[in-house]
């Protein structure tokens, strides 16, 4: 029976945001390779899914970006309900429902500004001297508010690719069943928008088998409520919290390399970790975990491995990070080629309209000094 759409939308992902906060952007290469893989395996395209600091229940789009709240990972149990929000949001971005652009606005006490959409979505950044690679980067929540406002019509069209791939992969939609029925307290889960019997009605119809939940899901879900179905996970990240760490413990089917990276990620040291963190990537090809590998380089002077850098130089995928033109300012300073230095480092400063430490940057160095492939990847000649 052909399923009726007409007055059917998807109020999943509506903002319930507090307008006085900004939320951050949790930069997790197992999560967002998780999110690869299932682009991969349901024949997608692969667009960027990031994951934001926040205990609301929620996902959007903005741009071509999906963006899911530690909130939403906490509160579902059900692999295949995560995987058809994955779906609708999808359908925003293949039908091109947000247009990226750039806004600038004013952010409490603090001079903000929004970095384009190439690199991380509509990121806040603070200008800080300190400033590295772990610096956190945010999400203004009533910017996200004002532009994630959907139409019934793109409801609907992302409503019917979600279905559409639903059934072409057997997804079971017991729990979104569920979630549809309720509203969801203290995440406020539906609240802005009326319940409709059909829409439950017509996802009862589609009926597939639960599946068992992959070691995966469960890892990610244990690191971000400590409530999955493997309670060793779960006491595997509390125990972390507690700053415990047993380098000789192995976890069923979970790869040493992404134990490891865990506890590294706390602070603990690992044993030959410049290695195992090259195997990890080997497992693992995320543009952001490549920026953490070479700032562990440059950070424990593993000149060794410096040629690793220079190769990574212009990945496409790496380019397009945050803090690429941070990270070679920093490698070249390392290496003491000052003018290719201080040229990344305007780049970036420039980048994050922070005028005081572009002006002094880019008053450093000579562009006629600056190789010609160097200047055609620039944002600014």
């Amino acid at each position: 029976m052909k399923i009726k759409f007409k007055y059917i939308y998807f109020i999943f992902f509506l903002l319930n945001f507090n307008y006085t906060n900004s939320f951050e952007i949790i930069r997790d290469p197992i999560f967002e390779d998780y999110f690869e893989k299932i682009a991969t395996k349901f024949e997608l395209n692969k667009t960027d899914v990031y994951l934001i600091d926040n205990k609301s229940a929620n996902a959007f789009v903005i741009g071509d970006k999906i963006y899911f709240t530690t909130g939403l990972i906490e509160v579902i149990n059900n692999e295949d309900t995560l995987k058809a929000i994955y779906l609708h949001e999808y359908g925003h971005v293949i039908k091109n429902h947000f247009k990226s652009r750039k806004i600038k606005i004013q952010q409490s006490k603090n001079k903000s500004i929004i970095f384009n959409l190439m690199s991380v979505g509509l990121a806040v950044l603070i200008g800080d001297s300190n400033l590295g690679v772990g610096t956190s980067i945010t999400l203004n929540s009533k910017l996200i508010n004002e532009i994630s406002k959907h139409s019934v019509s793109s409801e609907i069209e992302a409503d019917n690719f979600m279905i559409e791939h639903i059934k072409k992969n057997k997804i079971n939609t017991s729990e979104l069943t569920v979630f549809l029925n309720e509203v969801f307290e203290p995440n406020n889960y539906f609240r802005t928008h009326p319940r409709n019997q059909e829409r439950i009605n017509n996802l009862s119809e589609i009926n597939f088998k639960k599946k068992e939940n992959s070691i995966i899901f469960d890892w990610i879900k244990s690191k971000y409520s400590k409530n999955s179905n493997n309670k060793k996970f779960n006491n595997f990240f509390k125990n972390l919290d507690k700053e415990i760490f047993n380098q000789e413990k192995k976890l069923n089917k979970v790869k040493k390399e992404i134990i490891e990276y865990e506890a590294f990620k706390k602070g603990f040291f690992i044993d030959d970790w410049e290695n195992k963190f090259q195997n990890l990537l080997m497992i693992n090809n995320n543009s952001f975990l490549k920026i953490e590998y070479i700032n562990y380089l440059l950070d424990n002077n593993v000149e060794s491995k410096y040629q690793i850098i220079e190769d990574l130089k212009y990945n496409k995928k790496l380019m397009n990070e945050y803090f690429y033109n941070y990270i070679y300012g920093k490698y070249y300073n390392k290496i003491d080629n000052k003018n290719l230095s201080n040229f990344y480092f305007c780049q970036f400063y420039l980048a994050m309209n922070s005028k005081n430490k572009a002006d002094f940057f880019c008053k450093k160095y000579d562009i006629k000094n600056i190789p010609i492939l160097d200047k055609s990847h620039a944002l600014f000649k």
